[in-house]
């Protein structure tokens, strides 16, 4: 049966599940915040960065969000994190009617001074959609779903048939889609990879190897888990799509913008220069800031990410941060809380 869907965001990710749920036989239409950009979107039908994907002439852009969310089935969004929240409010003011509508998040991040997940922040601002909140995350670079090469994410949510609905307008033969009810463990395993994606990238511009880029997703895993756990999430779910996997494909893969952003840190660049440069926004350099925080909240010992903030806003020589690291204390390698855990 034929849903209407709103997306909010008109970046790569948001046109790319745009496509692909009208593909699947529903009405899109996409919300662009700047009305420039929108009615440049709506005449060209694709993004300057994005080229390769072109828009069918039946989805609608337009930087009214009204229109864009009244009585909609679905509002799916897809704007950088530090948008979110004024993304919502800007729903809420329009007065459009989503009382009926479920919200599915696939913006990855932890707010700054709130320092809380992306689907807290709608709850926030939209409470009656509280249960009507489905999170979408995963391994998925725009660029491979776009090219149709099989790609497999989750769906977390409160609420199994929230969850079920989503996975029916967005499920194709190349995007395949798991159901969880982890939503804590499933946002915060997806928005601290991108610290470590980061770190990623400065052992690539640095020079060094694989034997330490190893080193630094396994131990980096342990972090993401020490503070996902901390803040509610299930232990087992840090080893699936949205934590190991998400983490393999955001530290290893040439499309990830957080990992070409440390790069450029390790090559010598100034951190707010290359985050300028960069055409889409890393998002590990916010959570970066967040996860620094909420280390000092519940007093966690994360070594890779506080370096990692160190050479983002303390402008820490990636060398000396990598020193650091090397010369820490000797001990077990071991994961609190998961001895004896089976998968």
């Amino acid at each position: 049966m034929k849903k209407t869907v709103a997306v909010l965001g008109a970046g790569s990710w948001g046109l790319t599940l745009a496509e692909l749920i009208n593909n699947n036989g529903n009405t899109v239409t996409v919300w662009e915040f700047n009305p420039e950009a929108a009615q440049r979107l709506e005449r060209d039908r694709s993004l300057s960065f994005f080229s390769q994907l072109k828009l069918s002439g039946d989805i609608a852009v337009t930087s009214d969000i009204a229109s864009v969310c009244a009585g909609k089935d679905f509002i799916l969004v897809a704007v950088p994190s530090h948008a979110l929240r004024s993304a919502m409010q800007a729903v809420k003011r329009s007065g459009a009617d989503t009382s009926k509508t479920i919200f599915i998040s696939a913006t990855k991040g932890i707010e700054n001074d709130s320092l809380k997940r992306m689907s807290q922040i709608i709850a926030d601002e939209i409470p009656d959609a509280a249960r009507r909140i489905v999170v979408l995350s995963g391994p998925t670079h725009a660029e491979e779903v776009q090219a149709k090469m099989p790609t497999a994410a989750t769906l977390a949510s409160i609420n199994g048939k929230a969850s079920e609905a989503a996975r029916e307008i967005l499920s194709t033969s190349y995007f395949r889609l798991y159901t969880h009810n982890d939503v804590a463990g499933v946002e915060t395993g997806a928005a601290l990879k991108n610290i470590l994606a980061i770190a990623a990238g400065l052992c690539d511009g640095i020079g060094l190897g694989d034997n330490t880029k190893a080193a630094l997703v396994t131990r980096g895993l342990r972090e993401i888990i020490k503070l996902g756990v901390t803040m509610g999430g299930q232990p087992t779910t840090f080893f699936g799509l949205t934590g190991l996997g998400d983490l393999i494909v955001t530290c290893f893969s040439r499309h990830s913008r957080n990992r070409a952003l440390g790069e450029r840190l390790g090559r010598g660049e100034n951190a707010s220069e290359a985050e300028k440069q960069m055409v889409m926004v890393a998002e590990g350099v916010k959570t970066a800031k967040s996860a620094y925080d909420l280390a000092k909240k519940y007093q966690l010992d994360l070594p890779i990410m506080n370096e990692v903030y160190c050479v983002l806003f303390e402008a820490k020589d990636p060398r000396a941060a990598v020193q650091e690291l090397m010369a820490r204390e000797a001990k077990p390698e071991s994961m609190p809380g998961l001895e004896g855990l089976v998968l």
